[in-house]
């Protein structure tokens, strides 16, 4: 099956009664389309609500912040129909909800290189850091720079507005657990990086070799305050 040209890259209409406000949606490509959004509450709103369908031929929806691909196989769907469908796409439960994607619960050892400076740079303490840093559930927006890592988000404003590490080190430890502006995320295998570190995570959040990345883009994260003895007991765990 193919794709017709016509109205292949029409503009979308914002809102109409409850249907999300979907900016635009054009083609990516010749066999996927990309969908803009006004908020990235609502980009992950419409990607959970398109992974919750059944049609045939739709290959994988990444979402990157306000924007979300939907990537398929024209010889399964016959794209204009594919097109006609995702513009009536629309998240029962409104521009955003709580219970979208899956709930990451990632223990951390909050003894972070940076922490120290962090809390100075910012006019806290370190225990009030830790506070706020794990108080928040944050949703993951993108997955990027290594395979599997999340950027998750926002901070609360107390914790934002770091700028990067004017020196980024050469290597940072698989999981340390990050943050940068409004951002927090966790790095899953060794690399240089220029993030400020608040702490580790005992567990491998990807497995490369056998394509393991349990963590996606519209899932969220929650990060639970460990001791370095349970940090110690779980070392190497999958999530």
């Amino acid at each position: 099956m193919a794709s017709r040209a016509t109205g292949f890259g029409d503009a979308i209409a914002i809102r109409t009664g409850a249907l999300l406000a979907m900016i635009s949606l054009g083609p990516l490509g010749d066999r996927a389309f990309l969908a803009h959004f006004a908020t990235e509450d609502e980009a992950s709103s419409w990607t959970a609500a398109v992974r919750g369908k059944t049609w045939s031929g739709i290959l994988d929806v990444v979402l990157a912040y306000r924007t979300a691909a939907v990537f398929a196989d024209p010889d399964l769907v016959d794209l204009d129909h594919l097109e006609a469908e995702l513009r009536q796409v629309d998240s029962p439960g409104g521009p955003f909800s709580e219970d979208e994607g899956t709930l990451i619960r990632l223990p951390v050892l909050y003894d972070g290189e940076d922490l120290p400076e962090i809390a100075r740079r910012l006019g806290l303490t370190e225990s009030e850091v830790v506070s706020l840093h794990s108080g928040t559930d944050y949703r993951v927006y993108a997955i990027g720079f290594l395979p599997g890592f999340p950027y998750a988000g926002y901070l609360p404003e107390g914790l934002s507005g770091l700028p990067r590490r004017e020196v980024p080190r050469q290597q940072v430890p698989a999981g340390s657990v990050a943050i940068v502006g409004r951002q927090t995320g966790v790095y899953p295998n060794p690399s240089p990086g220029g993030w400020h570190l608040i702490g580790r995570t005992p567990l491998r959040i990807v497995d490369v070799e056998r394509a393991r990345f349990p963590i996606r883009a519209g899932d969220r994260i929650r990060f639970e305050p460990m001791s370095a003895q349970d940090f110690a007991a779980r070392q190497g765990e999958f999530l």
